[in-house]
């Protein structure tokens, strides 16, 4: 149901925006500003309850909280960079949100140094155990 919601504001908001984009451009701004902000806000309620459910994943099957944390990071850092470099791109910048998604899987590689230290370690353990 969410998902209905989110589109119906988006396509609505799509489609006052081209509507009033010839007349007045600045309520075109305003109204695509608006109806990303409603989205953005649904969005943000859908999040929450994941990120529960990620806690509750954890508690119940002992993996180290900070592992968890550590890929719910790589995961925002994603979706933060991807609508970062469409609003950038939007602006007619291409250039430059081509590297910011180059900057983005930079920081999300630099973010995953720690879990494939901690895998090399567990496969240590594991072959010194053979």
């Amino acid at each position: 149901m969410e998902l209905v919601r989110i589109l119906g504001v988006g396509l609505v908001t799509a489609i006052a925006a081209v509507l009033l984009r010839a007349s007045k451009p600045e309520i075109s701004f305003a109204v695509t500003i608006a109806g990303i902000v409603v989205i953005l806000l649904f969005t943000v309620d859908l999040l929450g309850e994941t990120l529960g459910v990620f806690a509750e994943i954890g508690s119940a099957t002992g993996i180290d909280g900070a592992l968890i944390r550590t890929i719910l990071k790589i995961v925002a850092i994603g979706y933060l960079v991807e609508f970062a470099a469409g609003v950038v791109e939007d602006f007619g910048a291409k250039s430059v949100a081509d590297k910011l998604v180059l900057a983005g899987k930079v920081i999300i590689f630099t973010v995953s140094v720690p879990i494939v230290r901690g895998l090399v370690s567990v496969i240590e353990n594991f072959l010194g155990l053979l």
